[in-house]
């Protein structure tokens, strides 16, 4: 494997992950993978269950700090301590305090649910084309950002067509340009990260998402300097996942090089 550093793992601290952080450090160890970002899911006040995605920061910090003196006692990967925070208008302080008194490599922030509703059980497309559905949350990922700010890399801004029901299910600029326009200008003048969540661009049913490479073209043409790759990974196996293709795209678009986040200052490689 080439020089890859992933920066959306989820462990055991994550509701939704197979995998522990000893599990994802010794793939890692195996793949001679560069570097990997634990980053469990802090989503508070869930819709359907509002306790679900918290988790003790330190327990889950100190847990990386032994897995990585029993797994890499000579060092050899970089392990990065980050979480994914799942914004919504109503969370952000919420969100704050939580996070309030932690260091981190790097934070993500991401949107998982859109108007009380998470796109993955279906509900939210209920009554909407793809254009509203879609919008909305692109929206929403822009406001909120700019609303909280404390964050290095927008996740999966695309998360909303994963699960979609429509004939057309991938994020292209051409269809919302102004939208895209607003958020990569915000993120490139922040000189804010965005990721390329490759667990989107998997088999998801019945449809392979694409990534609309105008997007990246548009995000460089904006000024952006900060891709992060993350695999989003929920098992070990999906450590660094389809990297060097989705690293041929960037150098394509225009981004010579990646980025990876340490005590929360962006690292290029």
């Amino acid at each position: 494997m080439s020089f890859f550093v992933d920066t959306h793992t989820h462990s055991q601290f994550s509701p939704d992950s197979k995998a522990t952080v000893r599990d994802l450090l010794l793939q890692a160890k195996r793949t001679g993978a560069g570097g990997i970002c634990i980053t469990d899911h802090l989503d508070l006040d869930a819709p359907r269950n509002p306790g679900l995605f918290e988790f003790s920061i330190e327990d889950q910090q100190k847990e990386i700090e032994r897995q990585i003196l029993e797994v890499f006692p000579d060092g050899g990967c970089k392990v990065l301590k980050g979480i994914e925070i799942g914004l919504t208008p109503e969370n952000m302080e919420h969100s704050r305090e939580y996070v309030a008194g932690h260091s981190f490599d790097q934070i993500i922030a991401s949107i998982h649910f859109v108007d009380g509703e998470d796109p993955y059980y279906g509900n939210y497309y209920e009554g909407k084309d793809f254009r509203q559905a879609y919008s909305r949350v692109l929206q929403l990922v822009y406001e909120t950002a700019k609303a909280f700010s404390d964050f290095d890399i927008i996740g999966h801004f695309d998360y909303v067509a994963r699960y979609a029901p429509y004939e057309v299910r991938d994020i292209r600029w051409k269809d919302f340009p102004d939208e895209m326009d607003t958020l990569l200008r915000f993120l490139a003048e922040e000189g804010k990260a965005l990721e390329i969540n490759t667990k989107t661009y998997d088999f998801h049913g019945d449809h392979l998402q694409v990534l609309d490479e105008n997007i990246l073209r548009r995000f460089r043409e904006l000024g952006g300097e900060f891709v992060t790759l993350g695999s989003d990974s929920h098992d070990s196996g999906r450590l660094c996942d389809k990297f060097e293709k989705f690293s041929q795209i960037c150098r394509r678009c225009g981004f010579a090089r990646l980025t990876y986040f340490e005590n929360r200052s962006p690292v290029l490689y």
